[in-house]
């Protein structure tokens, strides 16, 4: 109930009722009415009320006049009546200045009513008004629960809530932008225009009415909001939106919970495995809970290491996006007959694969298949490509074996970090990056990489002109001057004065292969050790 709304109720209209000042602020909303004539009738009022008065207590002058004004707009007040013809025959003029003023409505009422036929009837509208609302919300609730109680998710939600209030409404993620939106009868991008230009508090764009979407550990996660496109908003239509966001916090939320817990507590079964707390029978028994689908012959332990590219970006950080990324490759992998047990461990930047196979000579296919469906998948969710380092140990035949296989993957993901991207890595493989990993701790390593490369790196960090990529591209193409110019996009000549400076600077013979090779290995090592030859290039 509002001002304005109050204002058309026959018992109000008999008092023939003028709107002397405030006439901008009568959608203001009505939560009770009072009677009364003293002084200080603002001291006796909470604030939302329409007060009715004949002006009895208002004729000590216009210093309090303005006074009783600023009071009931300070005590917030939704208007002020004054019934003519008793104590006034015009309202004076520091009342309607004073509520002018301070945007207090304040109403005439130029025929004699009884105040108790207006209280009545608007106190009967105002609970009315509460129990339709009430009402609403309820029918509204058991809705919205029925539809996510028959599996339906936000999308379908929200496709109600538009609907219902005849309105296009719009599910927003903090730091992501717009997520989700369901339209009414205006075109989505009108609707995204819209609601853009609302947010931006643009003139005249049309109202909007938002509400946040609260997560876990008192934080939000977004908000839900609805535009005045289609048709007017209204307190109904807000209470709709309330309803609707209990039901889409309470659905993200058993989200999150139900895959991050389910990929923690996987996660927690290779951590016992590694114990060597389970026999095989209870190792296949546990497996099998945790949804490993069959007995294969052969298990295949992989593990995933989130790429540095990515792990510090906000949805690289996000362990529902990831968890996201392992239910789809466990779906996808499962409508193809292949078992799967993905666990994460603590804090989820590692994630550990176990998949069943039969045949030895179906390894490589299968991480092929895996490592493709890791990048598709980390697209969706991650926003990234590349979003993963892959890591293929080798096939065993019992859960005896898994832990140890699960290790070498990890060292090998670990060490895949900082060499050259692969769509996934071969732990059975020997493997220089993995050897270099391993020796990162060792001081003769780093003794190495200063000694052969101190000179270049100390030009390179004084001069824009570097020669440090020049050096890896002939390394990398094994002294082949041609093939080094083309990669590098270089005229042979300028090729050429570059090697020149480089063995001036080093005081070495790049045509030796000794020594090629000697600078190769400390290139490649430089990735690995902690010195102060580690430069951008």
């Amino acid at each position: 109930m509002t001002v304005r709304a109050a204002l058309q109720l026959p018992a109000m209209r008999r008092g023939l009722p003028e709107v002397v000042a405030g006439e901008h602020h009568l959608g203001r909303p009505l939560r009770w009415v009072h009677a009364g004539e003293v002084l200080n009738m603002a001291s006796l009022l909470k604030g939302g009320e329409l007060l009715l008065t004949t002006g009895m207590g208002l004729q000590s002058g216009e210093v309090e006049q303005r006074k009783f004004i600023a009071e009931l707009a300070d005590r917030e007040v939704a208007a002020l009546a004054i019934e003519l013809g008793g104590t006034f025959d015009v309202v004076p003029g520091a009342l309607v200045s004073e509520a002018h003023a301070r945007g207090l409505p304040l109403i005439v009422l130029r025929r004699e009513v009884a105040f108790v036929e207006i209280t009545e009837l608007l106190h009967r509208e105002i609970v009315n008004r509460q129990f339709m609302v009430m009402r609403r919300s309820d029918e509204l609730h058991r809705r919205f629960t029925g539809l996510v109680l028959e599996g339906a998710g936000i999308p379908d939600v929200l496709t109600v809530l538009a609907e219902t209030i005849s309105n296009p409404v719009i599910l927003e993620k903090d730091g992501h932008g717009v997520l989700y939106h369901a339209t009414h009868h205006a075109a989505s991008s009108e609707v995204l225009a819209a609601w853009q230009a609302a947010s931006q508090q643009i003139p005249l764009a049309p109202e909007r009415y938002a509400i946040a979407v609260p997560a876990a550990e008192n934080e939000r996660w977004g908000r839900l909001g609805a535009l005045a496109l289609d048709s007017p908003l209204d307190e109904l239509d807000r209470v709709a939106i309330e309803r609707a966001v209990e039901l889409v916090a309470l659905t993200l939320l058993r989200n999150r919970q139900e895959e991050v817990l389910a990929v923690r507590e996987r996660g927690n079964f290779f951590a016992e495995l590694a114990s060597g707390e389970l026999s095989e029978s209870e190792a296949w028994r546990r497996a099998e809970q945790l949804g490993f689908g069959r007995r294969a012959t052969r298990l295949l332990a992989l593990a995933v290491l989130r790429a540095p590219a990515v792990a510090n970006t906000p949805t690289g950080q996000d362990d529902l996006a990831w968890a996201l990324v392992w239910r789809d490759v466990r779906r996808e992998l499962s409508t193809v007959g292949i078992p799967a047990l993905i666990g994460a461990r603590a804090g989820g930047h590692v994630v550990l694969l176990v998949l069943g196979f039969d045949d030895e000579q179906q390894r490589a296919d299968l991480a092929d298949r895996v490592a493709t469906l890791i990048e598709t998948t980390g697209e969706r969710h991650i926003r990234a490509r590349n979003a993963a380092l892959v890591a293929v140990a080798g096939a065993v035949r019992g859960w005896s074996d898994v832990s140890e296989q699960l290790e070498l993957a990890l060292t090998t993901a670990e060490a895949a970090a900082t060499g050259p991207q692969k769509r996934w890595h071969d732990a059975t493989r020997a493997d220089l990056d993995r050897l270099l990993w391993s020796l990162r701790d060792q001081d003769a390593l780093g003794t190495f990489v200063h000694d052969c490369l101190a000179p270049l790196v100390e030009h390179d960090r004084q001069r824009a002109a570097k020669l440090l990529p020049s050096l890896e591209a002939y390394c990398a193409h094994g002294g082949r001057k041609a093939e080094t110019a083309r990669v590098l996009h270089l005229e042979r000549q300028s090729l050429y004065h570059r090697l020149k400076r480089i063995e001036t600077l080093l005081g070495e013979d790049l045509s030796d292969d000794d020594t090629v090779l000697a600078l190769h290995f400390a290139l490649r090592a430089r990735a690995y050790v902690d010195t102060d030859t580690r430069v951008v290039n």
